[in-house]
């Protein structure tokens, strides 16, 4: 980071709406009131923050930013406290988002905001249907019962917020029911022991999938539904779809024998019951062996949106679309977006009902922030907006987090 920068967006930030440009030049920067700032005519949004927030003292923290993008490629910019991988949440009541001590929502009228103190590392965000707010999952990291996440829910009136023991990786919105997949599950691990399966030959520490139902809450806890004795497991996309109760992922684990898997997984919420199919490509063959370099798959990124016409699409790490029958497993790959993800870039997808929405951050300092929408059926590009001056201004240790872009897009 370069800390002339620093100290010019500091003083920008004071201007509050004015314009503000670094001594070596560059594009001009709005750092929003927050008391005027209004979605206006926004077609994106993401989240900037620091790397090294979390492991500084409060008084240290660098600020983190929601960028507010119009189709031009102009932005404002709101100043946050900040938040570790943050994700963000569009409704047609406004934005939703937050840091490590207010939530936020943004509208037509303007910024609302709720204290709300909370852990500084954000695992997903979530649109209630109805528009009845927003509720989002924070992880609080080791306590004194084991590994817990926090559940926040915020609506017109204030944010709400409570505690759920297990670290919920992947969360999963089925109807107005927030289900959470975890990894670790903390004070309910010791449970998993008298249910067959669910310990590895291979590794007896490793843990096995606990889904459990995080909101709403049962007596102010969460609610165990099931267990899924797979290890290991790989795939963190924080948001994955959900139909009629059951939710649909992709899956890189080991098994109880220490075999490696590549699956898209089914799990019902009603019963707890699970299928997988293997991934593998047109020919029946494992899809690491000609399709996707198994070196790159966790590196791929879908969300809540993704399933369409019974297949599960996603972005790989080489920028092809790739969709998957949810019923056979059978993955082809539909079209090329240019947008990669390797050691010097990442791309991330936002799936609607009619657009596929990418956006790709470059690691030099230099190349703008990229933002692609195409036509969800046709595959056709739609738009392609270039974001300048961000790169230039945080340079490479403000890393760009959530994205989200209108329902209607």
């Amino acid at each position: 980071m370069r800390l002339p920068r620093l100290v010019a967006l500091a003083a920008c930030a004071l201007l509050a709406v004015t314009a503000c440009t670094s001594p070596d030049g560059g594009a001009e920067m709005n750092i929003a009131d927050p008391d005027v700032v209004k979605l206006g005519e926004t077609v994106a949004a993401f989240y900037l923050s620091p790397d090294t927030s979390a492991d500084k003292p409060a008084e240290k923290r660098q600020p983190a930013y929601l960028v507010l993008v119009r189709a031009d490629g102009g932005t404002q910019l709101i100043e946050t406290s900040g938040m570790t991988e943050s994700h963000i949440a569009w409704s047609e009541t406004g934005l939703f988002f937050s840091d490590d001590i207010r939530d936020y929502i943004l509208g037509k009228g303007g910024l609302a905001s709720f204290e709300n103190k909370k852990a500084g590392h954000q695992q997903s965000a979530f649109a209630l249907p109805g528009d009845k707010g927003f509720v989002a999952v924070y992880n609080e990291g080791f306590s004194e019962s084991g590994y817990t996440n926090q559940v926040a829910v915020t609506t017109s009136t204030g944010s709400q917020l409570y505690r759920v023991e297990g670290n919920y990786f992947m969360n999963a919105l089925c109807g107005g029911v927030l289900n959470g997949i975890a990894t670790d599950a903390g004070a309910h691990f010791a449970n998993s022991a008298k249910i067959p399966g669910m310990r590895s030959k291979a590794d007896p520490s490793a843990q096995p999938e606990l889904l459990s139902q995080l909101y709403p809450a049962t007596e102010g806890k969460e609610k165990v539904l099931a267990w899924r004795g797979v290890f290991d497991a790989g795939d963190h996309n924080r948001h994955v779809p959900c139909q009629d109760g059951v939710i649909t992922f992709l899956s890189d684990y080991t098994d109880a024998d220490g075999k490696p898997h590549l699956a898209i997984v089914l799990w019902n919420t009603g019963d707890g019951k699970y299928t997988e199919r293997p991934l593998v490509d047109a020919e029946g063959r494992p899809i690491t062996e000609k399709l996707v370099d198994p070196e790159t798959f966790s590196q791929k990124t879908y969300d809540a949106k993704a399933v369409r016409e019974g297949r599960l699409e996603w972005l790989a790490a080489d920028g092809r679309i790739m969709s998957t029958e949810i019923a056979s497993g059978i993955t082809t790959p539909r079209f090329d977006t240019g947008f990669t993800s390797d050691s010097d870039s990442s791309s991330q997808a936002v799936f609607t009902d009619r657009s596929i929405n990418l956006i790709q951050e470059t690691f030099d300092g230099k190349t703008p922030v990229r933002i692609k929408r195409f036509d969800r059926v046709t595959g056709n590009l739609i738009t392609e907006i270039t974001v300048p001056g961000l790169a230039e201004r945080f340079g490479i240790q403000f890393n760009l987090r959530g994205m989200a872009v209108p329902p209607s897009s």
